[in-house]
């Protein structure tokens, strides 16, 4: 033996402390991940470290005698336990019913029984303990009992294996590695123990199994606790070596449907970390070659992506059900929409994950988005044919008969003069026609916008204007964007209407203001301002309080304002005067942003 007899004691303690930290790890999770099978393998082994401890460094015959039975009970424990696990594991209709646990516990109870008893040396025959040099070894012959024990484990942990190597050569990803090292864990412990029993051992007793645990116990605190640890399993060479057989083994029709599906597969555990995901769903997360498996969804899927948060309630590890039309940003800046469809895995003690399924509805949402547009621009032109109808049939209907009774007057009494009355009715109805064509015209959606600076465009309104002797001010300058040609219209129009309704009785001319607001820009004046009972009307087609005005004027600065999607509100200026407010409104730069997202 090139290993002495303390330090092989202290290794096997050493052994049994680390599966006891497994097992303790394990039954923290076993309320979600239904790991207590795997829980009572790990126990099986920390009893059988310590029983052979026992063995090694006990004083005495009853003393070494008492660890062979607790090493006889261990083995004839993790038989069972590893084949509960491996039905559980692989997903076995029945798993580890009450019935079935029942059943396999009856050997183990029993042989607890025959080894703390030895009732008719069922368990050992003849133990004795031999002097070699300073250490005195406990040597027996095996009884039925354990040659029983031998046969019922073997028989388990085949038909473990079995199952565990059919998961094993059918799954994908971080399953197919987590699957190989606990088929490779069950595998080393059954060929230790077969070592052992044929005397092919190269320490005493049953040693061997829980020392090659040093190796497995490290490696599975490391592997529980991140799926990221199972990058060290060289599987690439493994597999080759299956080659065709292990296609043929793997549910090919279902694999390759996962793969090659349209729509993209993301699963999380009950710790919200990633533990598969099809191409299609790298693809869709923008990055194809990311490492995802194994990183929790939050770091997949950063909130801040969203472009509504109120879809960050998907990151929700008890979030489930549908999720439409979800907005987000890729990695490469580009904006996206999903439909998402979350189904919780539930397994025996508790939520054990959740599969989301991805729908990439980007261009579904932009024609839906398209559509729902038209069909504000169709419902807004049928109201402005609404509008244009009651203008033909009223407003141009009094100016109309207003031209007929003075041009019969003309006739019947030859007195020309009336027939300035029928030229007013006509200016009357040319202004209103204008006016409707204009309404026509600036009603019509925006498609095409300029970069427009809010200076020059109010200093060429106004010179188109007859100002009189009013004064313009311009304070904060911005550049927004505008169909340069309507947002002239809107200037002039506002202008016209300062100057016609702010000039004071006194003569005192007004001044007009124009400045920028945080998402937009204002145009107030000092006159005497808009009634409070009529600032929610001036906006409408035909509200005028002027006998000669058209009523058209500020409306159509709403319908340019409409066609750009701005919203505009009427107040009061801290002058007194009036003050209209347009807000909604996109600066050059921000624009640029936003063209580069969609």
């Amino acid at each position: 033996m090139f290993i002495g007899i303390p330090v092989l004691a202290g290794l096997l303690v050493v052994s049994g402390v680390l599966s006891t930290l497994v097992a303790a790890f394990l039954w923290n999770e076993r309320p979600k991940s239904g790991t207590t099978p795997l829980m009572f393998v790990e126990i099986s082994l920390a009893l059988w470290a310590f029983g052979q401890a026992i063995v090694l460094a006990g004083d005495g015959l009853a003393t070494k005698t008492g660890g062979y039975a607790i090493t006889l009970f261990a083995m004839a424990t993790i038989g069972p336990s590893l084949f509960l696990f491996a039905r559980q594991y692989t997903g076995h209709p029945s798993g580890a019913s009450r019935e079935l646990v029942a059943g396999l516990a009856v050997v183990p109870a029993v042989v607890l029984v025959l080894g703390a008893t030895n009732v008719g040396d069922l368990a050992w025959v003849d133990p004795t303990l031999v002097q070699d040099a300073a250490v005195a070894n406990l040597s027996l012959s095996y009884g039925p009992v354990f040659w029983g024990v031998v046969v019922y484990t073997y028989a388990l942990l085949f038909v473990g294996d079995y199952l565990l190597f059919g998961k094993f050569v059918g799954s994908r990803n971080v399953y197919r590695k987590r699957t190989f090292f606990f088929l490779a864990y069950s595998v080393l412990l059954t060929g230790c123990h077969a070592l052992s029993t044929a005397g092919l051992s190269p320490v005493p007793h049953y040693t061997l199994a829980p020392l090659a645990n040093l190796v497995f116990g490290s490696l599975s605190l490391l592997v529980f606790v991140g799926f990221r640890s199972y990058e060290f399993l060289p599987l690439k060479p493994l597999l080759e070596l299956f080659g065709s057989r292990s296609k043929s083994l793997a549910p090919v029709a279902r694999t390759a449907m996962i793969e090659e599906m349209g729509g993209g597969m993301l699963v999380t555990d009950h710790r919200n970390r990633v533990v598969d995901i099809n191409p299609m769903g790298r693809k869709i997360l923008g990055d194809p070659e990311a490492r995802v498996v194994g990183r929790q969804l939050e770091d997949v899927l950063p909130p801040d992506i969203f472009v509504d948060d109120a879809d960050v309630d998907l990151l929700d590890p008890e979030a489930a059900g549908e999720f439409p039309a979800i907005w987000v940003r890729t990695p490469t800046g580009e904006k996206r929409c999903f439909d998402v469809t979350v189904t919780r895995l539930d397994g025996d003690d508790g939520a054990a994950g959740r599969v989301s399924l991805i729908h990439d509805v980007t261009e579904r949402e932009r024609r839906k988005q398209a559509l729902e547009e038209r069909t504000e621009e169709l419902r807004r032109q049928n109201e402005q044919l609404d509008e244009f109808a009651s203008i033909v049939s009223h407003d141009l209907r009094n100016p109309l008969n207003v031209a007929e009774s003075a041009i019969e007057l003309a006739r019947h009494n030859e007195e020309l003069s009336v027939l300035d009355r029928a030229e007013g009715a006509h200016d009357r109805m040319e202004d209103i026609i204008e006016n409707v064509l204009t309404l026509a015209r600036q009603g019509q959606t925006v498609d095409d916008t300029e970069a427009v600076e809010l200076h020059a465009i109010a200093r060429e309104a106004w010179a188109n204007v007859d100002t009189e002797a009013s004064d313009l001010q311009l304070v904060e300058n911005e550049t927004v964007r505008a169909d340069r040609t309507r947002l002239l219209q809107v200037f002039e129009n506002l202008f016209r209407n300062s100057i016609e309704h702010g000039t004071s009785e006194d003569g005192d001319d007004v001044t007009v203001t124009v400045g920028t607001l945080r998402d937009g820009f204002y145009v107030e004046d000092d006159g005497p301002g808009i009634p409070e009972d009529q600032q929610s009307e001036v906006l409408d087609q035909g509200f005028t309080t002027s006998e000669n005005g058209t009523g058209f004027g500020l409306a159509i600065v709403e319908t340019v304002a409409d066609a750009h999607g701005w919203d505009v509100t009427v107040t009061d200026a801290p002058t007194g005067g009036a003050r209209f407010e347009f807000s909604g409104i996109a600066t050059d730069e921000s624009t640029v942003q936003d063209e580069a997202l969609t």
